[in-house]
């Protein structure tokens, strides 16, 4: 058993199943979470959308309990019961009140186990997530997110729909899912994680009459950087406005510079006093929307620019965030002794707000214990961030940044003709940023 603080205990079960736990006191709810290493990187050719398919099949019924069961009882407790697919892993999910989580780990050990996948419900989950497909599409935050992702990081798995497409989902079988979740949901692959009004030695217990019965071990995949590319994509789309995003490659989620890459964001994009929030909407009234955030996996990261402006004023909305991000990358304009304070102390209250949170508590736990294999206690993650120094963001804009715009990608989705000047215009301010690194860029991937 490893302690990694006095109120997070860890135990791997016999059959390869780690349960973490985090005791809160003074709370009356518990979140409890089942990770499993499996999703989209797990996929064959043709099949894509599987991973996610198999999350959505796994509540169509049990033995036990038939799908309006499942979801009748934890409504009953006045509770949530759900689940997710990222790029990196797949998780299932349940936030109850102290005396149901016993409850919760029966619902979740049922259809993580016993799930029958009667075929006929099965096939109007598949329309289901056809539908759930098309709404993404009509939405441009979508769109030109995935834009961008396929930019950044071409045929790689972490470009990906994690929805699939309607042609591959529409193919999916019965034993696509059987055999999906027979080779991948194997239990090194699980982390069950509860926090909140919890005992550990109770939850040990708890999962182990869930997941017992689960046996076998994975094939590990081979482990590579994903490798980023860059280019410009416009999406046309008959909306008022234009949707746009800008990315760079950054380091992957367990990056040494995460903290720092976090500060450097927040200063740039991360609020209402960001540079770009500044620039583009209080001094130049170019857009309503402006912000960024960091997005990381496994296998990389990327920092990702994301706002809504006019067509008029697209090509001059770009030109002045790439300049912010140029004029800090280069050491023209850099992050100053006040910018950096105030951006560590709003990544320490972002993080400090998080954890108030029993749904992020018990997130944190799994993920942490997925990405490092540890937990984190809360108090070293404030001590990270306070260390983070001058010299460190300067290093990070000058090394990481500054590079990244060699992979620079722009990804527009709005009323725009992608084969008209405006792409062509995108194109000219792409390569002149990209160029201001010698940095070789592959072709972008088409319009």
């Amino acid at each position: 058993m490893i302690q990694a603080s006095p109120q997070t205990r860890f135990t791997r079960l016999e059959n390869g199943v780690r349960v973490i736990t985090e005791h809160i006191p003074h709370t009356g709810s518990a979140g409890v979470s089942v990770l499993v290493d499996a999703g989209p990187q797990d996929e064959s050719a043709n099949q894509s959308g599987l991973a996610h398919l198999c999350e959505h099949a796994l509540f169509l019924g049990t033995p036990l309990r038939n799908s309006a069961q499942l979801a009748e009882l934890i409504d009953t407790a006045g509770g949530q019961l759900g689940a997710f697919t990222a790029p990196d892993y797949t998780c299932f999910y349940a936030h109850v009140l102290e005396d149901y989580v016993s409850y919760a780990f029966d619902l979740l050990g049922d259809i993580l186990v016993a799930s029958s996948f009667p075929e006929a419900a099965l096939e109007r989950e598949k329309d289901v997530v056809c539908q759930e497909i098309r709404q993404y599409d009509d939405h441009p935050s979508h769109l030109a997110l995935q834009s961008i992702k396929k930019l950044m990081w071409g045929d790689d798995s972490l470009a990906g729909s994690i929805t699939g497409r309607v042609d591959d989902v529409t193919r999916l079988t019965r034993s696509d899912v059987i055999g999906f979740i027979s080779k991948n949901y194997t239990p090194d692959r699980i982390i069950v994680a509860a926090a909140g009004a919890t005992d550990h030695d109770s939850i040990v217990e708890q999962a182990q009459d869930a997941f017992w019965t689960l046996r076998g071990h994975s094939i590990q995949r081979p482990a590579h950087e994903a490798i980023a590319r860059g280019g410009v994509e416009i999406t046309h789309l008959n909306t008022n406005q234009c949707t746009f995003n800008i990315a760079i490659p950054l380091p992957n989620y367990t990056s040494p510079l995460r903290h720092g890459l976090h500060v450097v964001n927040c200063a740039i994009g991360g609020g209402m006093s960001s540079r770009f929030y500044r620039a583009v909407r209080e001094k130049s009234g170019m857009a309503y929307a402006i912000s960024s955030e960091i997005i990381a996996y496994q296998r990389g990261g990327m920092l990702l620019i994301e706002g809504v402006t006019s067509p008029d004023n697209l090509l001059a909305t770009l030109q002045v965030i790439l300049f912010e991000l140029t004029a800090m990358s280069v050491g023209q304009n850099p992050i100053g002794e006040e910018e950096l304070w105030k951006a560590k102390m709003q990544v320490r209250g972002q993080s400090r707000l998080a954890a108030d949170v029993i749904p992020n508590r018990v997130a944190r736990l799994a993920t942490q214990n997925f990405h490092f294999g540890k937990s984190i206690d809360a108090s070293r993650i404030l001590e990270d961030i306070d260390a983070v120094t001058l010299e460190n963001v300067h290093d990070i804009a000058g090394n990481v940044f500054l590079p990244g715009l060699g992979h620079l990608s722009i990804a527009v989705v709005g009323p725009i003709d992608p084969d008209g000047s405006a792409y062509d215009d995108l194109r000219g301010l792409h390569e002149c940023y990209a160029s201001i690194v010698n940095t070789d860029t592959e072709d972008e991937p088409g319009r």
